[in-house]
């Protein structure tokens, strides 16, 4: 069952379930003036952390990393509301690895988009 919550973004941590281990500092820069425009578009998906009040990223890891780079720069709080979809700690690695393997660039989608 998942269920939708708010949690304040310095209390969500990387999962070590994500199976993602790379990012892209450019990418994340880009990802945070998108967020900073038109918001988080679509949820993270967290998981209860061991320790109490705290939420491990399972899928969602560079919009994490793209809120806290907005944090540095002063753009929010540290407790900023997060939209997130609290999901069971056994399903963790399917998840991320189900974001990570079923997107699909949109790169030679872009060109038409322009008319």
């Amino acid at each position: 069952m998942t269920t939708t919550i708010i949690i304040e973004l310095n209390k969500l941590d990387a999962d070590p379930k994500n199976v993602r281990k790379t990012y892209s500092a450019d990418s994340i820069a880009a990802l945070a003036a998108s967020i900073k425009v038109n918001g988080v578009l679509q949820n993270l998906v967290v998981r209860t952390a061991e320790k109490k009040g705290r939420y491990f990223v399972t899928a969602g890891e560079r919009r994490r990393r793209a809120l806290l780079l907005l944090l540095e720069q002063g753009e929010i709080q540290k407790n900023h509301a997060v939209e997130c979809k609290v999901r069971d700690s056994e399903d963790a690695t399917e998840i991320s690895l189900t974001e990570n393997v079923m997107r699909e660039d949109m790169l030679g989608s872009v060109s038409q988009l322009s008319c």
